[in-house]
Order: structure tokens, then sequence, then C-alpha cells
């Protein structure tokens, strides 16, 4: 009988620990597979020059592909800042412009995750950004910024051929929600 119940309760550990074993690198796990999903969506948009969604329940779709080749840095972009859309990927401000239209281009992304290369950018670095009519659009960068939110704004306002990336600030930062951000501006070449 002792043996049935060690048996039993090793059979109860084993599965338990599996549940919280699966619970806690759920959210890797699918953060990988949109990975897939999201890149799958980029090329099929690519070929068929069509917005293709990555799944149907998403709320957005891929609007460019941006690479830092320094940094081996490469990211799908959504066509939106929507929560949905910045917990898998970078997202494209729609009150900013298309690269082509010649005006400032903004791209938010999370610190912690997709936008945590933003703070190994350097001046003269080259970012990248191709768009669903496969044109690349090749940038600079040329200075930083720390803004608050709270306290001011940043003007978009007579910027030429800008690309803005965006990111809460500071990076090490245990709390989400800071009212900074980091601010990485990079003229088009």
């Amino acid at each position: 009988m002792k043996r049935k119940i060690n048996i039993l309760l090793l059979f109860v550990l084993l599965v338990g620990g599996g549940y919280f074993l699966y619970q806690g690198l759920k959210i890797e796990i699918k953060s990988h597979l949109a990975q897939i999903f999201l890149k799958q969506a980029w090329e099929k948009s690519l070929i068929t020059k069509n917005n293709i969604k990555p799944w149907s329940k998403m709320d957005s779709y891929p609007i460019f592909k941006l690479e830092v080749p320094k940094l081996n840095a490469e990211h799908i972009i959504l066509n939106k800042t929507s929560s949905q859309a910045l917990s898998f990927a970078p997202g494209f401000h729609q009150e900013s412009f298309l690269p082509y239209e010649g005006k400032t281009t903004i791209i938010s992304m999370h610190r912690d995750s997709h936008g945590s290369f933003l703070k190994n950018l350097m001046v003269g670095d080259i970012i990248r950004l191709q768009d669903i009519k496969d044109e690349w659009h090749s940038y600079t960068v040329n200075n930083f910024y720390i803004l608050d939110v709270k306290n001011n704004n940043f003007s978009m306002t007579n910027k030429k051929n800008i690309l803005l990336l965006v990111t809460c600030y500071p990076f090490d930062a245990i709390q989400s929600g800071t009212p900074y951000r980091y601010i990485v501006s990079a003229q088009k070449i």
C-alpha cells in the first residue's frame, strides 16, 4: 500500500511539475512561434504585395522589416502600436509617415524584448527598412534623446526623411510604464 501511495505521489509531483514548467515556458514558446508566423506573413506579403496577417485573430499585419546589420538585429514591424501588436513585435505609429513620403517615420518597441538592441546603437550605425514593395530605405543613426512624456513632447514638424525608434527608458527599469522614452533618431541616406 505504501508503495502505491509513493507512486501516486511521484505521479502527482511529475504532472504538477510539468504543468508549472509549461506555464513558465508558455510565454517564451508563444514568442518564438509568433516570430516564425510573423516572418512567414512578411514573406507572403512581399510575394503577393498584399497585407497578410500572421494569424487570424491578430489585430495587425507586417508593414516593414527592420535590419541593423552591425548588431545582427532583424525585426518584422507591424502596422500599428496596439497592445496586442506590441506584445509580439515593434509597431508603426500610424500618425507618422511611410518612408517614401519623405517625412518622419516612427516605430515603437518594448525595451525588454524586441527593442533591447536600441541601447547598443551608436551614431553612424545603419538601420534599414524594407517595405512591402520590396524597396529598402537606409538610415544613419545621428542622435539619441531621452524624453519625459509627462512634461515634454517631441515635434515631428519640419522633420524630413527621419526615422525615430522609440522605447521606454531606462532599459533596466524594474517597473514598466515609466514616463521616459528613449528615442533613436536616424537620417535617411
